[in-house]
């Protein structure tokens, strides 16, 4: 366990103030002990994956921060795997794709861990994770394991039932068989796409908005005349209007601030509320807590 860790280092968006406690469980039995013994006692305790698609508070976190990317254990079946949380989603796209098997083509370039992807359902070129989903096992906020077959939680674009209930451990995945070399050159394709319309030289936590219902916020974000523009450290990126990315010196403070400022000029200007994509993890009295919209529709003001 380290203590007084830099959650920028937890962060692809590298912004963050010192944690408390940070600790890499190895197993899942391990995790659920470190939860337990921190609820019993009271100390603020969260789960995180490969920072992919979160902002961290510039004061840093109280109590213990549990990561999940030591937890990698992987078993293929027949066009079906178990993996664990904390396997890097663009990897398994990559050896499912060596097998010939499809269905993570959309995948190849998301940075996150299959725990994150499955908890924002995320997706890419018009498909999701939802889609090959057989079942979870998750930790609940009480620190028990339950396995969960699909029929039993939601998936909606960027949603999963399960947020802010319950934590992904380990999901069972489907496949589809395919042709190798088709799966392969659409991944290339994919990860060509995303290397020219994406700020990946940058700091950066992917898309910091939803796409409204028939309309894209990266759209509405350049329409407004937003590309380019900084508060603090934080810019929006001018080759891709729907991502902030960090110059150096940017705090959680100037993303939100940047945030704050794009939803209300786009509904201004256009009638239309963007929702965050990304969670915003914030301090107060009572410990932690997430700053969700996505359940509630509510815009950051």
């Amino acid at each position: 366990m380290e203590k007084n860790y830099p959650l920028q280092l937890l962060s692809t968006w590298r912004i963050g103030g010192p944690a408390e406690a940070v600790y890499w469980p190895e197993t899942v039995e391990d995790l659920s002990s470190v939860w337990r013994r921190a609820q019993e006692a009271e100390i603020p305790v969260r789960l995180i994956g490969r920072g992919s698609n979160v902002l961290f508070p510039d004061e840093g976190l109280p109590g213990i921060t549990l990561v999940t990317t030591s937890l990698r254990g992987i078993s293929w079946g027949d066009h079906e795997v178990r993996v664990e949380a904390g396997y890097t989603l663009a990897r398994l796209a990559q050896e499912a794709g060596e097998r010939g098997w499809s269905g993570l083509e959309f995948a190849r370039g998301i940075p996150g861990s299959v725990g994150g992807a499955i908890m924002m359902n995320a997706g890419a070129h018009g498909d999701e994770m939802a889609s090959c989903i057989l079942s979870i096992t998750a930790l609940w906020a009480d620190g028990s394991i339950k396995k969960l077959e699909r029929t039993d939680f939601e998936f909606a674009y960027r949603f999963c039932s399960l947020r802010g209930q319950a934590w992904v451990l380990e999901a069972q995945l489907k496949f589809s068989p395919g042709e190798r070399d088709r799966i392969l050159q659409a991944m290339k394709e994919n990860l060509t796409k995303r290397t020219a319309n994406q700020p990946l030289e940058e700091p950066n936590a992917g898309s910091v908005f939803r796409n409204p219902p028939g309309d894209s916020a990266g759209r509405l974000i350049e329409a407004a005349g937003w590309k380019g523009k900084c508060i603090g450290g934080a810019k929006v990126s001018e080759k891709h209007a729907n991502f902030i990315v960090n110059t150096g010196k940017a705090m959680s403070k100037d993303v939100l601030a940047l945030i704050e400022a794009i939803v209300l000029d786009v509904q201004l200007k256009y009638g239309i509320t963007l929702q965050t994509e990304v969670e915003s993890i914030l301090t107060g009295n009572r410990g932690v807590k997430a700053k969700e919209d996505i359940e509630e529709h509510k815009s950051i003001r």
